[in-house]
């Protein structure tokens, strides 16, 4: 699958997440909205197999909630969760998702496509308070050197 293809993926999935945190409904009931939107903005229907990989990244935020939210609140020194932009908090942890369950997609992607979502769908700052979070967990996991960064993207 390519990267384009992930990223519309990652954004149906960013989407849904957002949808059921407004609205406090589950996954079911906030689908077919979703993919009508996606369906509007793309000005085609979402492929199935980009539908396929966005639930699954739903579907493991769901199972990992509370573990990820643990994670962005250790990383996210003298920011209370709670009180986090919603769309950073959805962006946060569809990357952690793919770093620690998706071992194909390569960290410098998680990286780039986390800082792009952002900038596109939240601010210049929520973009690198994204990427310096990711290098904080890549760099404790081992995934990164101690002196490689992943590059920002403005």
């Amino acid at each position: 699958m390519k990267s384009i293809n992930r990223r519309s993926a990652r954004v149906f999935a960013m989407e849904l997440l957002y949808s059921m945190e407004i609205t406090k409904q589950p996954v079911g009931n906030c689908v077919e909205g979703v993919l009508m939107s996606m369906k509007e903005a793309l000005k085609k229907e979402l492929p199935a197999e980009m539908k396929c990989y966005g639930m699954s990244l739903v579907d493991l935020i769901q199972e990992h909630r509370a573990e990820l939210d643990t994670i962005i609140a250790g990383k996210a020194q003298g920011w209370d969760l709670d009180r986090m932009a919603t769309i950073d908090k959805i962006i946060l942890s569809i990357a952690l998702t793919e770093l620690q369950y998706q071992p194909d997609v390569p960290v410098k992607v998680v990286f780039e496509e986390a800082v792009q979502i952002a900038n596109k769908f939240s601010t210049e700052d929520s973009s690198r308070f994204i990427n310096g979070i990711l290098n904080q967990y890549a760099r404790d996991k081992g995934m990164l050197a101690k002196n490689e960064r992943a590059e920002e993207n403005q």
